[in-house]
């Protein structure tokens, strides 16, 4: 195990030091980010990113628990950009929900429901249970906006009713609709009348006065990444 220590460091008092195990790949990105960022010590360039981090605003990652149970009918976001496993995430937390599930699936990535158009969507019978369900967008933005906006005015005209405190609403591409009042006015009663409200969306700034963001999962280490651990 090899020690990376902050020689260039003379404190006054004996130093005290920690090890952390991380691979080579990950050590050789460090020193190479603390020469690139002019920082003389290992401790200045953390102290940097946990600063940043904080200052960003830090995104926890998402988990049935932390989503469903500890959050309860509070509507979330899962955010991160293209390619980072939003979609997978949700998949991943609704094959864990017991309910039904309402998907705007705008890029036409949830086979695995039944797809209605406008007209069945104002069809559904939101009282009966076992029901899980999509309706994607025309791909147009323009007309994807203005068959969104439909479908969130009825969406706030149902929960009124009661009849949505057993389902799971899925909003694929929030951003594309962050400017629809009643996108929002779902959001804020959201967690009165829905069991859940879950928006994915890149830039989960626009709504995170409304909604807790959580970011997917990170992917786990390979097995030969772990066994080139070292210290750090």
């Amino acid at each position: 195990m090899t020690d990376i220590t902050d020689e260039q460091a003379q404190p006054k008092s004996p130093p005290r030091f920690t090890t952390f195990r991380v691979a080579y790949s990950l050590r050789e990105r460090l020193k190479a980010l603390k020469k690139e960022l002019g920082f003389r010590t290992y401790d200045a360039l953390f102290n940097y990113t946990i600063l940043e981090i904080t200052r960003e605003g830090a995104v926890p990652p998402a988990s049935y628990d932390q989503v469903f149970e500890k959050l309860g009918s509070r509507p979330c976001l899962i955010t991160g950009q293209s390619g980072a496993g939003k979609t997978t995430c949700v998949k991943g937390l609704l094959s864990q929900f017991g309910g039904n599930v309402f998907v705007l699936d705008v890029s036409g990535e949830y086979n695995e429901f039944k797809d209605v158009d406008l007209g069945g969507f104002f069809a559904l019978k939101w009282e009966r249970p076992d029901q899980r369900v999509r309706f994607t967008p025309n791909s147009n933005v323009e007309i994807s906006k203005a068959e969104a906006a439909t479908i969130f005015s009825h969406l706030n005209f149902v929960k009124n009713s009661g009849a949505l405190k057993n389902w799971c609403l899925v909003i694929e591409e929030g951003h594309r609709f962050g400017s629809d009042p009643n996108l929002r006015a779902l959001l804020i009663e959201a967690r009165k009348f829905v069991r859940k409200l879950i928006l994915v969306t890149t830039d989960w700034r626009q709504f995170g006065d409304i909604a807790k963001a959580f970011k997917p999962q990170p992917w786990e280490s390979t097995t030969a990444e772990r066994s080139q651990n070292t210290g750090l």
